[in-house]
């Protein structure tokens, strides 16, 4: 039986990623979950997606960053560090939250995460999509991180440069 993590965009795996021939990119970051989150915490539950979902966000997508990819495919979609923050299955925008007529973005805008505090990340397919931006909800504003999701995401897991924990 498939779990369910509480919140949105919950989307249900059918079938198994095969990651036997291809080294792991997000090894590193894998080994630091297991140390710092707390396994019996329903709010750290994350879903790998299939290949089939995989190759559906990619058609979608073209120019989506492997490291998104790479992460889904590895980490999986859910939140971490006990909501730390949250990486969806899919990309969105404000449409699909209903907020187009409360804030005004500039087409192109697709997020795949949030902090659970109203701010959401994502790219700028019509921009630079390999680096994130983030939108602060309380100033209607996109920031441009000049990060890579690899990058942008260990910042969010508190994952210091030398594999040691920013939240202590």
């Amino acid at each position: 039986m498939h779990k369910i993590y509480k919140g949105m965009f919950c989307f249900p795996y059918t079938d198994v990623v095969d990651h036997t021939h291809e080294p792991m990119k997000y090894s590193t970051e894998l080994a630091f979950l297991s140390l710092v989150e707390k396994t019996d915490d329903e709010t750290n539950h994350r879903n790998i997606l299939s290949n089939s979902e995989i190759e559906l966000l990619k058609s979608e997508f073209r120019s989506i960053p492997d490291d998104l990819v790479d992460y889904l495919q590895e980490i999986g979609s859910g939140s971490f560090r006990e909501c730390q923050f949250r990486v969806h299955y899919r990309l969105f925008d404000l449409r699909d939250l209903g907020l187009e007529d409360v804030y005004q973005l500039k087409d192109g805008i697709k997020f795949f995460g949030d902090n659970f505090a109203g701010d959401f990340a994502g790219f700028d397919f019509k921009g630079n999509p390999s680096l994130v931006v983030e939108f602060w909800h309380e100033e209607g504003t996109i920031f441009e991180t000049r990060k890579t999701f690899k990058e942008y995401i260990r910042e969010q897991m508190l994952l210091g440069p030398n594999g040691q924990d920013l939240r202590q």
